[in-house]
């Protein structure tokens, strides 16, 4: 409601205030996220499970942040019933943080991996893990700046990167089940490491799917970017 002469009413100021927050709150969420994928993989590096425990214990913050978007999310739906674009942000931005939240339970899902392994042999890390990782890590902040600009062709090309990860997810994986094959005795070794390699591909494709909801909520088009 505008109260003439362009002045807008403090219930719209507000409502627009609670729309900055959520992109706020989206990318802080994103920041847990990513220091969550980015130091699990270093625990697994230096096979250090004091710093993967950090990572579990951190889930806790990214677990609460989240419930509090969805719940900003479901109040704003309910209470002000946007139409058009709001509403599309809004439901873009509910899918972003359930992308999250699940991208960050995977990057514990690894620190577990390296909690559980920390008294047993380990083989050396194949380099295409660390490489996925890093490349996930700079694709969710492509992700996030192409939201807070706008950009649904930045969020597309973003996507692209995933297909960096699916090739070094298939070699890791292939080198991995060819060792087990030729030596059963190193199941113990290459398991949590084929788990791990599984776990970041999936990351890739939860910001993929970020990314779509973030050319939904600008174009209000539904592509398969994965």
């Amino acid at each position: 409601m505008t109260l003439g002469w362009g002045v807008v009413s403090p219930y719209r100021e507000r409502y627009h205030r609670d729309l900055n927050a959520l992109r706020a709150m989206t990318r802080e969420l994103s920041d847990l996220v990513s220091s969550s994928i980015e130091r699990s993989v270093e625990a697994l590096c230096r096979n250090d499970a004091i710093l993967a425990r950090e990572v579990v214990q951190g889930d806790y913050a990214v677990d609460d942040l989240s419930v509090k978007l969805e719940s900003k999310c479901m109040e704003l739906l309910a209470l002000q019933q946007p139409m058009a674009k709001d509403l599309r942000m809004i439901i873009g931005i509910l899918k972003i943080g359930i992308d999250l939240e699940r991208a960050g339970d995977l990057a514990v899902d690894i620190a577990r991996v390296v909690i559980q392994t920390k008294d047993k042999n380990r083989m050396e890390m194949p380099d295409g893990l660390s490489k996925m990782a890093g490349i996930a890590v700079e694709m969710l902040s492509g992700a996030m700046e192409a939201l807070e600009k706008g950009d649904p062709d930045m969020a597309r090309n973003v996507t692209r990167h995933d297909y960096v990860i699916d090739s070094l997810y298939v070699k890791v994986r292939d080198v991995l089940m060819r060792m087990t094959a030729e030596d059963m005795n190193l199941m113990d070794q290459t398991i949590p490491l084929l788990m791990v390699n599984r776990h970041i591909e999936r990351i890739g494709d939860h910001i993929c799917n970020i990314c779509e909801s973030i050319v939904y909520m600008i174009e209000g088009k539904r592509e398969h970017l994965n």
